[in-house]
Formats: C-alpha cells, structure tokens, sequence
C-alpha cells in the first residue's frame, strides 16, 4: 500500500512538471523563428540598392557590398547592419528584387545595470527580427518584429530581469 501511494504521488508529480514545461515551451515556441516564415525566395542578381537618405550615402559601401551578396533575411530582403558606438548598431533592409532601402527608423542597443547589450538576429527563411538591448519606450530587453516586407512592426518585447541590488 505504501507503495503504492509513492507510485501515485510520483505519478501526479511528473505529469503536473510535464504540464508546466509543456506550457512553458509553447509559450517560448510563439517567438520561434520557424513560426515566421518567409513568403518567397529570391533567386538571380540582386538589385542595386536605391540610396535615398542621407543616412544610406553615409553607409553606401557597406549597403552596397552586402546587397551583392544577396538576401540573408524573409527569403529576398537584405539585412545590412553596422555599428555606431558601444552598444550601438544600425541597419537597414534591402529588397533584392528592386532595390528598394528600408530604414527601420530606430537603433538597437542598451546600458543599464544589466550591462551592455546590441545584438540583431534574423534568418533568411524567417520573417523575425529579434533586436536585443533595444525599446526606447520600454527600456532594455529583446524586442520581436515581424516584417511585412514594407516595415517592421513590433509583436512581443521581453525585458531584462530586474537587477539584484
């Protein structure tokens, strides 16, 4: 009989920690990659990027080398990033098959208690931009954009844990 009522509590234990990890991972699984798929992919000769701002003739060689390069980002975008100071990075978006430049409007990068961070990540085959150190209205974390091949538009913002004093 004591055995038995281990078994059980064993039993209940394992299936509530399965239920919780479960739900843990669908959770993080919404800001997968893979769940952003790219529509298209580009095959051929990228496109000349049309530089428009002066923010693009600052940058024009490292967008025009890297547009040669063709997409690495939403199947027939290009992704340019570069820095701008510590912690600090810029970068606009290219459309390989016309050549248009998009600026997102906004630089990554963040200093608080929690250090320093910049970082850009995005796939070639993921529509996902995830800009971590950056939200100027909600200080520092990673902050998840979706392109819609015009813009990025925001889907979820993750803050730094709150520093321990």
């Amino acid at each position: 009989m004591k055995g038995a009522i281990i078994a059980s509590i064993l039993l209940l234990v394992s299936v509530r920690i399965a239920g919780q990890t479960g739900a843990l991972t669908r959770e993080s699984d919404q800001w997968r990659f893979a769940r952003y798929p790219a529509a298209a992919h580009f095959k051929g000769k990228p496109a000349r990027p049309l530089l428009a701002t002066d923010l693009e003739h600052t940058h024009r060689t490292r967008i025009r080398t890297e547009a040669r390069k063709g997409p690495n980002f939403a199947g027939r975008f290009t992704l340019v990033k570069w820095g701008c100071g510590s912690p600090c990075l810029q970068f606009v978006i290219i459309d390989a098959r016309s050549g248009t430049v998009y600026d997102p409007g906004f630089i990554v990068g963040c200093s608080d208690k929690n250090g320093l961070e910049a970082i850009i990540d995005f796939k070639p085959a993921s529509r996902l931009v995830i800009a971590t150190g950056h939200s100027q209205e909600l200080g520092c974390g990673s902050a998840f954009y979706e392109w819609d091949e015009k813009q990025l538009r925001p889907v979820h913002f993750q803050p730094w844990p709150k520093p321990s004093d």
